[in-house]
């Protein structure tokens, strides 16, 4: 059950969730530091330029690589989902 097929999809679910997070942080602090965001609206075009990054790389490994679909799965959302909880704490108790 847990053989190589595995291992390729948790790195390779990893890679793609870890490098979704760094560049949506990365486009997040240069967003916020150069001026401030008229709204929702200002931050739309980074973020479908990120899921279109996130759908095609999920298929891309699926389609060519030999990884296991849900080790792949499972790695991505847990990459993705770990950063979104930190600062979900973060939100709900800030730092005095």
């Amino acid at each position: 059950m847990f053989g190589w097929p595995a291992v390729i999809g948790i790195i390779l679910g990893a890679a793609i969730g870890g490098g979704y997070v760094v560049w949506q942080r990365w486009e997040l602090r240069q967003r916020y530091s150069l001026v401030q965001p008229r709204g929702m609206f200002a931050l739309v075009p980074g973020a479908i330029g990120r899921l279109v990054f996130l759908v095609a790389a999920w298929w891309l490994a699926f389609r060519f690589a030999n990884a296991d679909k849900y080790w792949l799965t499972g790695a991505l959302v847990v990459t993705y989902t770990a950063p979104l909880l930190v600062q979900l704490k973060q939100f709900i108790f800030p730092n005095k």
